[in-house]
């Protein structure tokens, strides 16, 4: 993987990269195709799918007026995710016409209209100063909590290869903190399997495409939970919340509901996540996790977008404190999710799983039927 990957898509990360003055509108124009080809009609096998963005990156790559809005987004963030969220994020949608409207239609099942790209420039250009403001200043940041139906069955896992040890979980790029929440959770998959606690309000639906891996009946217990990002969401502030919520796609409203029911569980028990850089970071919350409990550190689509010297040098953190006590390590970038068990300097591959970015569904890999 090359420093110019990002979103786990080959050679995406380079007009990203670069300062807004050097991007130029074709460059810009190519970024959108590819968004609306490989991220919304999943071509790319992640099947994120979005006929709304695809339609709407389309009609951006082809109106220099919407591509000089987009040239502004912050350096290193993904520019079509950046550029929709800030509009969305805009909507009134007390208004009830216009771009507004289309997305109240789409939010309840119906395709987008005919008449998606005009009311999408028309917005724009209405709310250009607003919508540059926000690209200039905020980050994609999301916290996909259906993920938990993939990292769950990991967890289980662990649980099982380490004789029933209480996890030690750190969450590298935690976000607000959901997936740290993950047992606070109820599960719900395609072969009628549940798992967790009956009175959640965040239930977790997933599709199994060829069965689970043997795990616990019940969720394993945490005896060590954190998390480290660089811009940790506070998700107790009401804009930082919106915000999140912007970024969700106007064809995904389970999504939305999904993050809305597990805020509630984090205003009442908020996870720790520390401020700053995981390089830095990760060796001080290693020493911190019980050797009483199984160290398992885990990500979701994050080390994708560090650097390869940086992924280098996360690795080797793991790698010496497996000479200490074993390490679990859950990689859940691109395409697939690895659980790897490190012990010695060793590394070996004891699950894995081929699943939907958003968790809707999972293909395991090692998986018995």
């Amino acid at each position: 993987m090359t420093p110019d990957q990002v979103d786990g898509h080959q050679g995406r990360g380079r007009v990203e990269r670069i300062c807004p003055v050097e991007r130029t509108d074709e460059a810009l124009a190519e970024r959108f195709r590819v968004f609306a080809r490989e991220e919304c009609s999943g071509e790319s096998g992640l099947n994120v799918i979005s006929p709304t963005y695809e339609l709407l990156s389309l009609a951006v790559a082809d109106n220099p007026g919407l591509l000089a809005m987009a040239r502004e987004c912050m350096v290193g963030q993904p520019i079509p995710n950046l550029l929709f969220a800030a509009v969305k994020r805009l909507l009134d949608y007390r208004e009830g016409d216009g771009l507004a409207r289309h997305y109240a239609l789409i939010a309840m099942g119906e395709p987008p209209g005919d008449g998606l790209p005009d009311s999408f420039a028309r917005f724009c250009f209405a709310r250009e100063s607003e919508i540059v403001e926000l690209v200039r200043t905020r980050r994609v940041q999301t916290n996909e909590i259906r993920r938990c139906s993939y990292l769950m069955p990991a967890f289980g896992t662990v649980s099982l290869d380490s004789g029933g040890m209480p996890l030690g979980l750190i969450d590298v790029g935690a976000s607000a903190g959901l997936n740290l929440l993950w047992d606070s959770y109820q599960y719900r998959y395609s072969s009628n399997l549940t798992f967790g606690p009956d009175e959640s309000e965040v239930v977790i639906d997933c599709e199994l495409r060829n069965g689970m891996p043997d795990i616990p009946g019940e969720l394993p217990e945490v005896a060590f939970r954190k998390g480290v990002d660089l811009n940790p969401v506070d998700l107790g502030d009401d804009e930082e919340y919106l915000w999140m919520m912007a970024l969700v796609w106007p064809d995904h409203p389970d999504r939305a509901g999904l993050l809305s029911a597990a805020r509630y569980i984090w205003l009442s028990n908020p996870p720790r996540v520390q401020r700053g850089d995981a390089l830095e970071a990760l060796p001080r919350i290693l020493r911190q996790v019980p050797q009483n409990a199984a160290l398992c550190v885990f990500h979701c689509h994050t080390l994708n977008q560090f650097p390869a010297e940086s992924r280098a040098a996360f690795y080797e953190i793991l790698l010496r404190e497996s000479y200490d006590r074993r390490v679990y390590h859950i990689s859940s970038e691109g395409e697939y999710m690895y659980l790897d068990r490190i012990a010695d300097g060793i590394s070996d591959t004891i699950l894995s799983a081929r699943r939907n970015a958003h968790g809707r569904w999972i293909e395991w890999l090692s998986a018995s039927s």
